[in-house]
This record gives C-alpha cells, sequence and structure tokens, in this order.
C-alpha cells in the first residue's frame, strides 16, 4: 500500500540535505516500520524555496528518485504570502491565543487558497485509488476537501499538530476564513488532535459556527462522515532508551558533565518562538537564584534555542531580548569560576542531544501553549535521575501528571518549582518517571500512526456503505418493477419540503401539490403522509387531495375522500400536563425555544436559539424526560433541533403498518427524521425505503435533500405515462 504523506515541508530541504526535527524526524521510525512491511512512501510538500520553472521538471526527477518525494512548486511571492502571511500572522498566533499578533487579510487568505490548490494538484498528479492519503498540520486545512471533491472515496487523515483553539478565540477569525477553514478539513475522513480538549474545541467551534453536531465525535457533512479524536503524538521510545544506555551516549555525557563541573543541570531545549516562553523560563531561574542563594555555582541553566524564521522581524527582536537577558543573568550572578547560563543557539542532532537529557536534573518545559511538546517525552526516556517541570498549557501535560506541572505566566510558581525539582528525593523522581515512562512505551509513534490508520480505515468503509445507499433520484432502482398497484408513504417537514425557522412557515410549493395531484390521477397510485403536524395543518395543507393524512405520529388518521378523522390510538394523557410545564421551564430557559403543544404529544423546538445552549438544553431534557418516562405512559424521542414527548404507543411505524393494504404492491416510504426509522424498521422488507439527508439509517436507499424527493416524483410520473401509453 503507498502512504502519500502530506505537509508543508519536505522531509528533506531544496539541496536534498536532511531537515533536523519536526515532523521528518518525529516520523522517521513509523516510516521505517512502514517501509518494512513491504509499503511504498511518497511525501508531498514544498522545498522551501522557489525553483525556476525550467528547472523543475528536472529537480522533481532527482527529489523522487533519490528521496522518494514529490516537489509543490510555489511561485516566491505566492510562498511568501501563504507560509509568512495567512499560516504565521494569522493561524499560529490565534492558535496559539496570541490574539494581539494576528493579522487577518484577504490578501494572505487568497494565497492561501492558492497554495492549498497547488498542493491538491501535486497529490492528484500521482495519487492511485487504494493509496492513503495522509495530510499534516495547520498549513493545509481546505485541502482534504479538495481532494474530496476530486476523488470522492479517497482514504484520508487529517492531523493538526497544534493546539485547536475554543470557539471564542476561533471566531475571532472573520466568518469567510473560518466558513473555509472548518468546511476544508471535514473533507477528511478522520481528523486527529493531540488531546481530549483540542478536539472538544473543535466539535463546539463546527456547532457555534456552522450549527453542525456530531454524535459521539462523527459528523455528518455533505454525505460524508467524519471521524474526530485524540491521538497524542509519541516518540520512538526504543531508540532514546537503547542510545542512552550505550556506551557512546555515556562517554558523551561524562564529558559534558566533566565540562560542567558535575553541577545540577537545569535544562531548557526549544525553538525560537513566542509560544514558547523562553523569556519567562528566563526570568522564573534569576528568581530561583534569588531566592535560593544557596543554589549559586552549585547549579547550571543550559539554553539550547533552535533558531527559527530568522527572516521575521519579531523574532529577530526576541532573540535580542533572549541574548540580553541572557546577559544581565551571567552578569548579575556570574563569578570568574561559574556562569550560571551556558546559551547555544543551534541545533543539536539526536546523538548529541540524549547525552544532554541524562546529564539533567531538572527539564524545563514552559510553553504558554503547546499541541503537545515531544522534548518532554524525549527527555523522560533519555534518563533515570531528572525531574520534569511542564507547562500545563503543553498538550503533554495531559499525558503526564506525574511532573511538576505549572502555569507559565506564574514566575513565582516556576521558580519554586525549578526549587522542588533539583532538590526533590531521587526516589520520588524515579518513581514519578516510571509510571510517565511506561505510559509512553504504551503509546509509541508507532502505535499512534496505527491507529490514526485503523480509524481512518474503519471509517472509510462507513463512508462506503454510507455512500452506496445514496441514489439519484432518476436510477430505475426506485421505479416499479411491474405493474402491482403502487403505495407511497411520504414524512412531510424534511422530506416533502425542507426545514424552516418556524414550523407555520414550511408549507408545500405549489409544484409539489401538482405533482402530487398528477401522481393521484393514475389509478393505481395510492399516497399518504404521516407526519408529526397536528390535524387541522395536515388537513388545511392538503384538503383537495384525495390522500391518507396520518397526524401526530400515527394517533390521527383520515382516509382519502374521508371527512372524518379517526383516532388509531387511545389514552388518557395523564403525564401531559406534568410534562408540558417541565418543557415550559426550558422555554424560559432558552431565548428562540418554544414548546408546540398536539393532542397526543408535546414538542420542543430549538432550531431558532443558540446552537451550543439550545443543545446542551436537549441534552439535558432528554436526560431528565428519560429517568422519568419509565411506566408513566409517555415516550421521547430526539429528531431534527426538537424533542419530543408523545403517548406512549404511538409512532409512525405502527400507523404505517394499520394503512398500508394487505395485498401485493411495490410500497416506498421516504422520511428525513428518527421518528421514520420506526417505518423503515417495521414495514416488510421488500419494501423500498429512502432517507433524506446525512444522518445515519437502517432505510436501504438515501437521498440528499427534499428537492431530490421531488425530482423522483416527476420521474415516476414520466415513468407510469410512458407505461400506460
Amino acid at each position: 500500500m503507498r502512504l502519500i504523506l502530506v505537509s508543508n515541508r519536505l522531509p528533506v530541504q531544496w539541496d536534498g540535505t536532511a531537515n533536523v526535527g519536526g515532523l521528518a524526524t518525529g516520523l522517521s521510525s513509523f516510516l521505517s516500520h512502514w517501509k518494512s512491511l513491504g509499503n511504498e512512501v511518497i511525501w508531498v510538500g514544498w522545498p522551501g524555496k522557489s525553483i525556476p520553472e525550467k528547472e523543475q521538471t528536472s529537480y522533481s526527477k532527482k527529489m523522487k528518485e533519490e528521496h522518494g518525494t514529490i516537489p509543490v512548486f510555489l511561485k516566491q511571492k505566492l510562498a511568501d504570502s501563504f507560509y509568512n502571511g495567512f499560516c504565521n500572522k494569522t493561524i499560529w498566533p490565534l492558535f496559539h491565543y496570541f490574539t494581539a499578533h494576528c493579522e487577518y487579510s484577504d490578501v494572505t487568505f487568497k494565497s492561501y487558497e492558492e497554495a492549498n490548490e497547488e498542493f491538491a494538484k501535486s497529490v492528484a498528479e500521482i495519487y492511485k485509488p487504494g493509496d492513503w492519503v495522509w495530510v499534516h498540520d495547520y498549513h493545509l486545512f481546505l485541502l482534504p476537501e479538495i481532494l474530496r471533491n476530486l476523488f470522492p472515496d479517497i482514504f484520508l487523515s487529517f492531523f493538526l499538530h497544534i493546539p485547536f483553539p475554543t470557539f471564542e478565540i476561533f471566531r475571532l477569525m472573520p466568518e469567510r476564513f473560518r466558513t473555509r477553514i472548518l468546511t476544508g478539513v471535514l473533507g477528511a475522513d478522520l481528523i486527529g488532535f493531540h488531546t481530549q480538549s483540542y478536539t472538544q474545541y473543535f466539535l463546539r467551534t463546527l456547532l457555534r459556527c456552522l450549527g453542525i453536531e456530531n454524535e459521539r465525535g462523527i459528523i455528518y457533512h455533505k454525505n460524508h462522515l467524519t471521524k474526530t479524536g485524540a491521538y497524542p503524538m509519541g516518540i520512538n521510545v526504543e531508540q532514546f532508551i537503547q542510545y542512552s544506555i550505550s556506551k557512546d551516549c555515556d562517554n558523551i555525557a561524562e564529558e559534558i558533565n566533566k565540562n560542567h563541573k558535575n553541577l545540577k543541570q537545569i535544562l531548557s531545549v526549544d525553538r525560537l518562538d513566542y509560544t514558547k516562553g523562553v523569556l519567562q523560563r528566563l526570568s522564573a531561574f534569576e528568581l530561583f537564584l534569588n531566592q535560593n542563594p544557596n543554589w549559586i555555582k552549585k547549579c547550571k541553566f543550559v539554553l539550547v534555542l533552535v533558531p527559527s524564521r530568522t527572516d521575521v522581524s519579531s523574532y529577530l527582536s526576541m532573540k535580542k531580548a533572549i541574548d540580553e537577558k541572557v546577559g544581565a543573568i551571567n552578569g548579575s550572578y556570574g563569578t570568574l569560576d561559574w556562569t550560571p547560563i551556558l546559551y547555544q543557539y543551534k541545533g543539536f542532532p539526536f546523538e548529541e542531544l540524549v547525552p544532554l537529557y541524562k546529564n539533567t536534573h531538572v527539564m524545563i518545559v514552559t510553553p504558554f501553549r503547546d499541541g503537545m511538546n515531544l522534548v518532554a517525552k524525549e527527555f523522560l526516556v533519555s534518563q533515570s535521575c531528572g525531574m520534569l517541570v511542564l507547562s500545563e498549557m503543553a498538550g503533554a501535560s495531559a499525558e503526564l501528571p506525574e511532573a511538576i506541572l505549572v502555569n507559565p505566566n506564574d514566575l513565582n510558581g516556576m521558580a519554586g518549582a525549578i526549587q522542588e525539582a533539583i532538590e526533590m528525593d531521587g526516589n520520588e523522581i524515579q518513581s514519578r518517571n516510571h509510571v510517565m515512562i511506561n505510559r509512553l512505551k504504551e503509546n509509541t509513534v508507532n502505535d499512534w500512526a496505527k491507529r490514526i490508520y485503523s480509524d481512518t480505515e474503519d471509517l472509510y468503509f462507513k463512508n462506503l456503505a454510507f455512500q452506496t445507499k445514496t441514489l439519484s433520484p432518476k436510477s430505475e432502482i426506485l421505479l416499479p418493477p411491474d405493474n402491482k398497484p403502487i403505495f407511497i408513504i411520504f414524512d412531510y417537514d424534511g422530506t416533502l419540503v425542507p426545514f424552516e425557522s418556524l414550523p407555520h412557515l414550511a408549507i408545500p410549493k405549489k409544484e409539489l401539490l401538482n405533482s402530487l395531484s398528477t401522481l393521484l390521477e393514475f389509478q393505481n397510485v395510492s399516497i399518504a403522509i404521516i407526519s408529526g403536524r397536528n390535524r387541522t395543518f395536515l388537513e388545511e395543507t392538503f384538503q383537495n387531495l384525495p390522500l391518507h393524512l396520518v397526524a401526530e405520529h400515527g394517533a390521527w388518521h383520515r382516509a382519502p375522500y374521508g371527512e372524518k378523522w379517526t383516532s388509531l390510538h387511545s389514552s388518557n394523557l395523564e403525564w401531559k400536563g406534568q410534562i408540558k410545564n417541565h418543557l415550559n421551564e426550558f422555554t424560559k430557559r432558552v431565548p428562540g425555544s418554544f414548546t408546540e403543544e398536539k393532542e397526543f404529544s408535546l414538542v420542543w423546538h430549538f432550531r431558532n436559539a443558540d446552537p451550543d445552549i439550545g443543545l446542551n438544553a436537549a441534552r439535558e431534557m432528554l436526560d431528565e424526560l428519560s429517568q422519568i418516562s419509565s411506566n408513566s405512559g409517555f415516550f421521547v424521542q430526539r429528531g431534527n433541533k426538537i424533542i419530543e414527548v408523545r403517548d406512549y404507543g404511538t409512532g409512525k411505524g405502527k400507523a404505517a403498518i394499520k394503512i398500508v393494504p394487505k395485498a401485493d404492491l411495490n410500497v416506498y416510504v421516504f422520511g428525513d427524521d428518527t421518528t421514520d426509522e420506526d417505518m423503515f424498521r417495521e414495514l416488510p422488507d421488500s419494501v423500498i425505503s429512502v432517507k433524506i439527508g446525512k444522518s445515519e439509517t437502517v432505510a436501504k436507499y438515501r437521498f440528499n435533500a427534499p428537492e431530490e424527493v421531488q425530482q423522483w416524483i416527476h420521474n415516476l410520473i414520466f415513468h407510469l405515462k410512458k407505461e400506460t401509453k
């Protein structure tokens, strides 16, 4: 099987030299394992600079043959506007809660769209059915939807490596941007986040921004299922452990220790970025020395700062501020034979970084906000005597609660954490680390990737089954195979007519009524409308048509040409008064909601309420009513933006069985809601059942919208006219 891995940057630089750190390093062991199973990996990404057009063909060939990569060619102006613009001046600061750093520009967003289109073109050129396409990170939010439109059955995962913010932060982005981002990523079969919190923030944002609900993390959008979930990224635990206990590592670690004169080592390893809180970390160390003068000349702070975005002025200013802070601390506390901070402005290869971890007594990882932070995990599995001080804002804190967790904004708390860590008893350190290391061993990077693949595969096959039910309204499968009489059952709201903000606004167009009238002119056709609407509404709406009308989900029935309604159900309705008061209390609490009363049922509508408040109230109501409904004479059911409480024993399924003649017929039933599932289940298997909409169903087939029901009616009329000639 081929894996097409898509990320902003390739694992090698434009000149073919390897990129140190980042996604390439994090995924290296999994990709090696994937290839060892006989699979192929193709990595699609930007090479890091603009390649002249005349050189692109030869360059592509060289990168494919030597590195298994496919370069995406972006003109330098587009790359700058896309990457330095929308990616790093809008998404990056916003998703890390640095809202003051955000810029909202239509120009850079246009570049973001164009760049995603260019990535899609590069993928489309190499894609083959059966490939696993795995898209990574915030640079490519729009890519899943573009690829889904090109290849409807594509096997597609998306993983976000940075935090996803709360709804209140996300909605600061202009609506035209945020809608494209949300719908763009929903093209994936699976969307992965590092933590459960980020997953929940995403789901709530979908609800608040687009009104899209989810069922246990699964979203239905544009006739496609997307699973969301937390997949905390792991590391290659065995690689770090094995090297850390090797003689080579011991030799380097011993040399470091000698150079540091056996001082207690405090380590910080980070990329230059304002989200990492490096200045605050230095200030906390300064405060620690001030509060604990007994540790002067007994410890050393090793600050490793990896260069990043060196062409951005704000990053250069940050670098200057860090340089000045290091100089000030060393100047204030340093002596001729002791320098408090050893400052290294460069990246370290694996072979040098692990000995540095091994020699460390206190590891400080205190970003203001971080998607995961693998440095914390690398440190833990590389040593046996060091204590981790970890920001509670880092995604890793959810997995590593035994570390000393700190708020990066609290300098006193951080200084106290350094003291606690450096003075902690060795047995306590080993006890805490043992628990965390065992946990990391159970979730390596290979385990992480396998889970993502497995869950994507599960959703992929669900989507195939989901989509095979979707038929064109003109499909011959939905036409009667013989001349037997035809009996058609329609639901009303969401089936014959679209939903409206208020129930009384959802009325059929004249074209639909004319079509039903034409259909009823054929002697062998009978039609029933089974709805939750009350008798008066159905009678007034369809007064001139000889239809079976069934009101209140099966409580009342009026036969064609009949003048009277007959009850299909009897009850004393003792429960109704109490439940009506209960629903009215929710109506008072939720602006925009209202309670509709019918003879055998009550319906609480929340379509016009705030989506988050309405949904939470509906869940609370369902929970409360479900607890008291047993043996109380009523039944509670969730519908499309409604909660319905109806008399026990009513139901569309029972009503349908009562009104369908006991004869050899071609029976069709159309419905969109949970209540219609009763009909799909209870009617005989020979019935042609059609679900309208995107939610799960037991129906045999599916239409996308009420308009397709009307198209089917037209097609059936055309077929019947042709048959009678």
